[in-house]
C-alpha cells in the first residue's frame, strides 16, 4: 500500500527528534564511551553496501556474469572506508593516535565485509522493497539515513579532535575533504557501472556542494569550541560587561531594560553551553540532511512493465473477443 502523504511530511519534517537530538549532543561524550558504537559503525557500512547495491540493481548488473561481485565489493568498502582513507593520505603532521588510521581499517574490514555479504545474500527483492514508497521500505530508509547523519557528526568530531594540533585553516580544509570523501568515492565508483555516466562537471559541482557544506558544519563546530570566537563573543556580552549607555539620552528605561536583560547571564558555563548548543544544531542538521535524502522512493521500471504486460494483453484479447460478437452479430441480422 502506497505511504500516506501525511505520514511522509511527517517523517521527512524530522523536528519531533529535536529533544532527543538535544540530549544526545548534551552528552555525546557519555554515549560515545558507553554505547554500541560497533553496531552504529556496522549500520553505517550497510547504508552504503546498499547504496551500492541498488545502483548494481538499477544497472543490470546483476545479470551480467563476470567481474560484477568483485567490484560491488570494492566499490562498497571504499565508500564506507573514504574519510578514512582520505584523513590518512592528506595527513602529514604527526600526531599521537593519528598513525594507527591505517591500522584500525582491518578490524573494521572484518565487519564491513559481514555487512556487505549480508546486503548482497539478500534476495534482490528486498532491496527494491526498501528502496520502494512502502511503509517497511520508508522507515527502514528513514531509520539508516538517521543512524548515517549520527555517524557523519560523530566523524565530525573525531577529526577536528585529532586535527587539534593544527591551525585553524587546515584543520578546516582537512576536516572538509573528509567529509566530502564518502560523495566523491561513491560518484566515481557510480561511474564505472552507469550506462550513461555522470558528465564529470555535474560531479564536480555535486562533490563541490559536498565540500561546502561540510566547510561549514566543520567551520560552525570550531567556532563554538572552548575558548572559540563564539566563545569570546558570549563573554564580551556578559552582564555589566556590555554597555548600553549611548542609548540612555534616548530612552533610559529602555537602557536600563537592556543592560539587565539583553545580556549573557555570569552564571553560565559558555566553554560548555556554546558548544553543546553548536554541537545539537549540527546534529540535528546532519539528522535531518540525511532523513530528508533517504526519503525519495526508486521507481524499478522493469517490475512495472512485467505488472503492466498483462493488462495489456487482457485488454486486447477483450477487444478481438467483443470485435468477434459484434461481426457476428451484423453477419445475423
Amino acid at each position: 500500500a502506497p505511504w500516506p502523504t501525511d505520514a511522509m511530511s511527517r517523517l521527512t519534517d524530522v523536528s519531533w527528534m529535536l529533544p532527543l537530538v538535544l540530549v544526545l549532543a548534551h552528552n555525546m561524550d557519555l554515549i560515545v564511551a558507553n554505547a554500541p558504537m560497533r553496531l552504529l559503525r556496522f549500520a553505517n557500512h550497510v547504508f552504503y553496501s546498499l547504496a551500492v547495491r541498488k545502483h548494481m540493481l538499477l544497472e543490470g548488473k546483476e545479470r551480467v556474469p563476470g567481474s560484477h561481485t568483485l567490484w560491488c565489493y570494492v566499490a562498497s568498502m571504499l565508500c564506507t572506508f573514504a574519510s578514512r582513507i582520505v584523513l590518512s593520505l592528506l595527513w602529514t603532521w604527526p600526531t599521537e593516535g593519528v598513525p594507527n588510521l591505517w591500522e584500525k581499517i582491518p578490524a573494521n574490514l572484518t565487519d564491513a565485509t559481514a555487512a556487505w555479504a549480508i546486503v548482497n545474500v539478500a534476495p534482490a527483492a528486498l532491496v527494491r522493497r526498501y528502496t520502494a514508497r512502502t511503509p517497511s521500505g520508508t522507515a527502514s530508509r528513514s531509520t539508516l539515513h538517521a543512524v548515517a547523519g549520527f555517524n557523519k557528526f560523530n566523524s565530525l568530531r573525531k577529526t577536528l579532535r585529532l586535527a587539534a594540533s593544527a591551525s585553524v585553516g587546515p584543520r578546516l580544509a582537512l576536516g572538509a575533504a573528509v567529509g566530502a570523501a564518502a560523495s566523491l568515492f561513491k560518484q566515481c565508483t557510480d561511474r564505472v557501472v552507469s550506462s550513461k555516466p555522470t558528465p564529470w562537471p555535474v560531479v564536480a559541482v555535486a562533490v563541490l556542494k559536498e565540500y561546502l557544506r561540510s566547510l561549514t558544519t566543520h567551520t560552525v563546530a570550531t567556532a563554538a569550541a572552548p575558548g572559540g570566537p563564539l566563545v569570546s563573543i558570549g563573554n564580551k556580552l556578559r552582564c555589566g560587561a556590555v554597555d548600553y549607555s549611548y542609548l540612555v539620552p534616548l530612552t533610559p528605561a529602555g537602557a536600563a531594560w537592556l543592560g539587565r536583560n539583553a545580556c549573557v547571564s555570569k552564571a553560565w558555563v559558555l566553554d560548555d553551553v556554546i558548544p553543546h548548543v553548536a554541537h545539537a544544531c549540527l546534529l540535528f542538521y546532519l539528522v535531518q540532511l540525511y532523513v530528508t535524502r533517504g526519503m525519495p522512493h526508486t521507481v524499478w521500471g522493469k517490475s512495472v512493465k512485467a505488472r503492466a504486460t498483462p493488462k495489456a494483453r487482457a485488454t486486447s484479447k477483450a477487444t478481438r473477443s467483443s470485435a468477434r460478437v459484434r461481426s457476428r452479430k451484423a453477419k445475423g441480422e
